[in-house]
């Protein structure tokens, strides 16, 4: 991963100034599109970098891009301890048109692992299909370049992790202690958590097989 360059780092800051810090009409509920983005930005923990991309690569190099982003996330010195404001972006801008689903491929390949370190992997581009959690005819994660996001799980994933066993009994682990006193919580969190957990207690492991629809970021 290599600093960006200038062009490149003022088109990202334009998509997130213009369209992922402010509210959107489809979006289904009120607020910015992502909520996490303008306090990092603001306490200096938005990191942007961007990954080489040739002709000659392939799935398993957009894996390994993924695999060093979260790598570079977990190891890095953040400006705050406040590890909800922690957020690496990692753009790859040489991709071309016709090699986006690597994007979304590489991204289902790796959410297991991600998931499993307590992270949070999303991924954009411009033809993105992936919908918002509270509208699924809004193809949410649209970026004016391919890019993946890092951030660490937070406890409205609830939101996009109940859905699949593994990712839940993850979540479970690390944010279940906060259900012990539910009114503090949002009611649909809440119903969301106690469906998965029912579910989860009753039979073998239930798995997401719409992959598109597992790598939301907000």
């Amino acid at each position: 991963m290599t600093e960006p360059a200038a062009e490149i780092a003022k088109l990202i800051d334009d998509w997130l100034t213009g369209y992922i810090t402010k509210p959107h009409a489809e979006l289904g509920r009120s607020g910015p599109v992502c909520p996490f983005v303008e306090p990092s930005r603001r306490a200096g923990c938005l990191v942007l970098y961007t990954a080489e991309w040739r002709p000659e690569f392939g799935l398993s190099h957009m894996v390994d891009t993924v695999d060093n982003a979260v790598e570079y996330f977990a190891t890095h010195e953040w400006d705050s301890r406040n590890s909800n404001l922690h957020s690496l972006l990692v753009a790859v801008p040489d991709l071309p048109r016709d090699a986006y689903w690597l994007i979304d491929k590489a991204h289902e390949l790796t959410k297991d692992r991600v998931v499993a370190r307590g992270f949070m992997l999303g991924q954009f581009h411009p033809t993105c299909e992936e919908p918002a959690a509270r509208n699924s005819g809004f193809p949410v994660n649209r970026s004016p370049i391919p890019l993946f996001a890092v951030r660490n799980m937070a406890l409205h994933d609830i939101l996009f992790l109940h859905a699949d066993d593994v990712w839940f009994a993850e979540y479970e682990r690390r944010h279940g202690r906060h259900y012990e006193k539910p009114d503090r919580i949002a009611p649909d969190f809440v119903r969301l958590f106690q469906d998965a957990r029912a579910r989860l207690a009753g039979g073998p492991h239930q798995r997401r097989t719409d992959s598109l629809n597992t790598g939301r970021i907000r």
